[in-house]
């Protein structure tokens, strides 16, 4: 059964850091956190982590930047 809420809200640095206690928080989990598969498949962040395992903390849910070039940013910064 698939939950609404993505299973890596709790522990993204996005909400427990960056934005935490932001004017910003409550939209964006509204929609990609909360949003279920549809909101996962917007989110830069879950996008990247699915692919490679893990995200850069910067990276916001609404990146410009395309998975491939975070990957790729990723892969020269020695992240992975």
């Amino acid at each position: 059964m698939e939950t609404a809420i993505c299973p890596n809200t709790p522990k993204c640095p996005i909400f427990n850091g960056i934005l935490e206690g932001t004017q910003y928080t409550s939209t964006y989990k509204r929609l990609y956190c909360e949003a279920g598969k549809a909101g996962r498949e917007k989110c830069m962040r879950y996008k990247v982590a699915t692919a490679v395992g893990k995200c850069p903390p910067k990276v916001l849910p609404n990146s410009t930047k395309s998975m491939e070039e975070i990957i790729s940013d990723m892969r020269a910064a020695g992240e992975i």
